[in-house]
């Protein structure tokens, strides 16, 4: 008995919720003066429709096996998003499971709508007709909308009146179109007055063809509480990998009982490669977020230095050569066979190197030797 009566109540407390509800079907007119259409025929010559070709009684049955319309579908080489009605004696259809799943027949209502013609501009306002009061406080308010294409700045306003205070507010404006399909919007608003006028501005600014041109609602629902939150989620996934500089040099030196004269060759080369990929970063944002995206970014860059030095004739050699680039010092000292070199770079490690090499250079006593065997052994060629 208990249970009986908390169900009671539970159904009476939902019922209160619902202040107004228009599906305009069966004829029902909630906005004075508006408009209503069912569907409408297509072939296999159809383009793709600019007013709903059918409500949202229809894209919204259910079959009996609990299955609903498989959206979109193909049709002429574009997507469908409504049920597809060939034949005005035969109900309209959708397929279920896929897009070239068997069909079922749809249910059919109605929808209301304004419709301007080519290159025709405007606003027309239509009064809501409520069937009761509205209490002071938060309300939402939600409907379905349609938009021809987004070339003629189109739109649907709700505006309230409030008769006491003589003020008008507009409470939301409905202009995204994503896609030729019914988009659904809701909205909290408050009213400080239980006995406004609530208007519905149809408006179309600009025209920039001769196409007639479709604004059309349904599904109007009012309710004395707030809006419930939107279910639909956009997930989006990035990765972020730390930027990496890679520094290398090479430095050769060759030096050992330099004579007079000898020329000595340093060779510095450094490279640097900077990179930035981004990926796995998960969130879970609301559907009407606007997303940036950016891309990577690789640089690359090479520096080589040449630096050449003649030593005089001295006993003891010392050669000192420094090369600076942007991001990288290198120095090198030679003494003897001893050559050594270090790297800085700007990360927090250093990397020192160290080459004793060995070259041999002949003295100009070991050169007069080799000239004179040269010069006896063309003599006496010339006497023979």
């Amino acid at each position: 008995m208990i249970s009986i009566g908390l169900l009671i109540f539970f159904t009476l407390s939902i019922n209160s919720q619902q202040v107004i509800e228009c599906d305009f079907d069966y004829g029902e007119k909630c906005l004075s003066g508006l408009q209503s259409s069912s569907y409408v025929l297509l072939n296999e010559t159809s383009g793709e429709p600019r007013q709903p070709a059918s409500d949202i009684t229809a894209i919204r049955t259910s079959h009996e096996d609990g299955e609903e319309c498989y959206f979109p579908f193909q049709l002429n080489s574009f997507d469908m998003f409504f049920c597809e009605k060939t034949d005005p004696n035969l109900p309209a259809t959708c397929p279920i499971f896929n897009s070239t799943g068997p069909r079922m027949n749809c249910s059919e209502g109605e929808y209301g709508y304004e419709r301007f013609e080519g290159g025709e501009t405007g606003s027309r306002l239509h009064k809501l007709d409520m069937n009761r009061d509205l209490e002071e406080g938060e309300h939402c308010i939600r409907f379905f909308y349609y938009l021809s294409d987004t070339n003629s700045n189109g739109n649907i306003q709700v505006i309230i009146e409030d008769t006491l205070a003589n003020t008008n507010q507009t409470i939301l404006t409905a202009s995204q179109r994503l896609q030729n399909r019914w988009h659904e919007i809701r909205q909290n608003f408050n009213v400080n007055n239980d006995k406004p006028n609530i208007y519905f501005g149809f408006n179309r600014n600009s025209s920039s063809d001769l196409l007639p041109y479709f604004i059309a609602i349904d599904q109007l629902t009012i309710v004395d509480i707030e809006c419930e939150p939107d279910n639909t989620t956009t997930t989006i996934t990035t990765t972020i990998t730390p930027t990496s500089t890679l520094s290398t040099i090479s430095s050769s030196t060759t030096a050992s009982s330099l004579s007079p004269n000898t020329t000595v060759t340093l060779s510095t080369t450094t490279s640097s490669l900077t990179s930035t990929t981004v990926s796995n970063v998960t969130s879970s944002l609301p559907s009407n977020t606007t997303i940036t995206t950016g891309t990577s970014t690789t640089t690359s860059s090479l520096l080589t230095s040449t630096t050449t030095t003649t030593r005089p004739p001295i006993t003891n050699t010392s050669i000192s050569t420094s090369t600076t680039s942007p991001s990288t010092s290198a120095s090198t000292t030679n003494q003897m066979a001893t050559s050594t070199a270090s790297l800085t770079t700007p990360s927090t490690s250093t990397l020192t190197q160290s080459t004793t090499t060995t070259a041999t250079t002949e003295g100009s006593s070991s050169i007069k030797i080799r000239s004179n065997i040269l010069l006896t052994i063309l003599f006496l060629f010339y006497l023979f």
